[in-house]
């Protein structure tokens, strides 16, 4: 019975045979597999290789190298008029009585045209020597046509070596020129080209510094390159003097003029700053850009044909170097200017003795929406101190104004007129931020 149950169930028995393998599809997978790895791979590679320098930034933030702080250094001496005049106890002192008086004219001396061209070699010497310090300043701005067409710009001017910061060449130019530019790239008087950024502009003046990389700048230029040297431009001595335009007097780089002082003593009235126009007989370009300098070699203006004469636009003049250096020092150091909003000038000694105007800054122009007019300064006010501090002419309110920072409230102290005459009052007022 038994073996006729297992025989009615012989059909189910089957035999479990393994799968054939195919060795096609094994090596087509296997492949796709190495192929994807290999993609996979790369691509993690790419995507680290671009985003480690973001990674790197955000885990380890670069530590800002250590700048020095730029102090120029001060002007040489220089001998003014009435120190070479003698007293008349010292001349009668230093005489002896073998010392006599003679009226018997000096030799004539025979020039020739040899000597006039020594002359001129003597100069041109000078201006080389100077032109170490100047650079060419090329400000590359991009931009689209009406049809999407790209188009690139270049304007030049030129820039002087002001100093180092141990990290930075820090140069001065013209900020018109490199302001909104997308790439500036400085010529050094060797022709080595480096690029260069925009480190801080003075809306007053129109004058900028930028800075180029020391590192990038090899060893053969910083020797070749000199830091300027800067005159005096204040003493009424001076005019009369030679003086050698350098940079692009004639609106071309590398241009040279020779020619003389004719005044240092006309006033430009800034906000909240003044300074000096030196005026010279050299005829040049309106958009000349550049350096004055002495027989001395050192720089004694920087040329800006803006504050010219409408007759003389062609006249090179230049901001008197006195008055810049301290605006080249806070430039270079990228202090904030603060902004009080005044033009001050001085009061003339006819003022004082017929109007009875009392002594110190007189205030011809308050600018609109300033702190100076917002508190309640007006023109013909005349400041005589600030936070206590005596100003009596406006070399002593420029100077004073530099001892502050913008969001900081002072004290003005002014003499304002009324029917009465002249009353004091003290008026506090916050400085805003120069911009």
């Amino acid at each position: 019975m038994k073996e006729q149950h297992d025989s009615d169930y012989s059909f189910l028995q089957e035999k479990i045979k393994e799968r054939p393998i195919n060795r096609k599809k094994l090596i087509r997978t296997s492949l796709n597999t190495a192929v994807f790895a290999v993609v996979f791979g790369l691509v993690a590679c790419f995507v680290f290789i671009l985003l480690e320098p973001v990674i790197g930034r955000i885990l380890n933030p670069p530590k800002e190298e250590p700048k020095q702080q730029i102090v120029l250094p001060a002007e040489e001496d220089e001998m003014l008029p009435e120190d070479m005049v003698q007293d008349e106890e010292e001349l009668s002192e230093a005489q002896t009585p073998s010392e006599t008086v003679t009226s018997e004219a000096p030799e004539a001396v025979e020039l020739h045209v040899a000597d006039y061209q020594k002359l001129y070699d003597k100069m041109r010497v000078i201006a080389y020597e100077a032109a170490r310090s100047h650079v060419k300043v090329t400000a590359v701005r991009e931009g689209t046509d009406w049809f999407q067409n790209r188009l690139e710009s270049t304007n030049e001017t030129s820039g002087m070596l002001v100093a180092d910061n141990g990290v930075e060449i820090l140069i001065l130019c013209n900020q018109p020129t490199v302001a909104g530019a997308s790439e500036i790239v400085v010529t050094f008087c060797n022709d080595y080209k480096a690029n260069a950024t925009l480190k801080k502009s003075d809306r007053n003046t129109g004058l900028a510094i930028v800075a180029v990389r020391l590192d990038e700048v090899n060893e053969k230029t910083k020797n070749e390159i000199k830091y300027a040297r800067l005159g005096s431009s204040a003493a009424t001595s001076i005019v009369g003097d030679l003086v050698i335009a350098i940079g692009s007097p004639l609106g071309y780089t590398d241009s040279l003029c020779y020619g003389m002082i004719t005044s240092n003593r006309n006033p430009i009235s800034m906000v909240d700053a003044n300074y000096t126009l030196i005026t010279t007989d050299i005829y040049g370009s309106r958009n000349a850009s550049g350096m004055l300098v002495n027989t001395l070699g050192q720089v004694i203006g920087i040329i800006r044909q803006d504050y010219n004469a409408v007759e003389m636009r062609n006249q090179i003049s230049a901001i008197g170097i006195t008055e810049l250096k301290r605006l080249i020092e806070d430039l270079s150091n990228e202090r904030e200017t603060p902004f009080l909003g005044l033009h001050v000038t001085d009061v003339t000694t006819e003022a004082q003795n017929s109007l009875g105007v009392p002594d110190g800054a007189f205030i011809t122009e308050v600018v609109l929406m300033s702190p100076a007019m917002e508190h309640g300064l007006r023109k013909g006010d005349v400041i005589t101190a600030m936070n206590g501090t005596a100003i009596s002419s406006v070399v002593e309110y420029n100077a004073e104004m530099h001892n502050y920072a913008p969001q900081e409230e002072i004290r003005v102290t002014i003499m304002r007129q009324d029917v009465k005459g002249y009353q004091e009052m003290d008026i506090k007022v916050t400085l805003d931020l120069f911009e």
